[in-house]
Parts: C-alpha cells; structure tokens; sequence
C-alpha cells in the first residue's frame, strides 16, 4: 500500500508538467511504474485524482473519473461536509468502489 501511495505522489509533478501542455481534464497516461499506469484526472478547482493501473482502458477510465469527480463534488455541496477534511464517508467509499466495478 505505501509502495502505491509512493508512485501516486511522485507522479504529481508529471501530473503538473502534462497539466501545462494540456488544458483538458482527463490526462490519460501521465507516467509509468513498473508495470503500473498513472492517470490523472484535474479538475476546475485543481484537485487532482490519480489512478495507478495495470490496463489500457481510456473510455472506462475517463468514465470512473467523471463518475467520481461527480461525487467528489456532491460532497464538497453537502453542507455537513467541513471544506479541506480528508472524505471519510462510507457512502462516498461504496460509490466510488462500486463505480471502480463498473468502469475498471
């Protein structure tokens, strides 16, 4: 597990590189580890989601991005939700578990 959140953080400066070239939101492959895979998905606000994978699925991937950048926001609107807390909602958990399922 740390291995992974190791790769996911040092990718962030490949993910601020690409960020430069492109202005879209989806970056698809922005490094590699071994035999991981690292997107990334942007958003308006700059929070940055990354995703280490071992397949090349673009239209899936872009389709779990969007689904969870949907709940990201969802939750940032939830008056209940303090701003800049980690998101410790197991609801937020099962969706995003359920739409990696259906995309990944």
């Amino acid at each position: 597990r740390h291995v992974i959140q190791m790769i996911a953080n040092a990718s962030l400066d490949a993910i601020e590189e690409v960020m430069r070239k492109e202005s879209v939101m989806y970056l698809k492959s922005v490094d590699k580890f071994n035999e991981w895979t690292v997107s990334a998905f942007v958003t308006p606000g700059n929070m940055k989601f990354v995703l280490l994978h071992e397949s090349r699925n673009d239209d899936g991937i872009k389709a779990f991005f969007n689904d969870v950048w949907e709940l990201y926001v969802k939750t940032m609107l939830n008056p209940f939700h303090t701003a800049h807390t980690p998101i410790r909602s197991t609801v937020f958990d099962a969706r995003v578990r359920a739409s990696a399922k259906k995309y990944l």
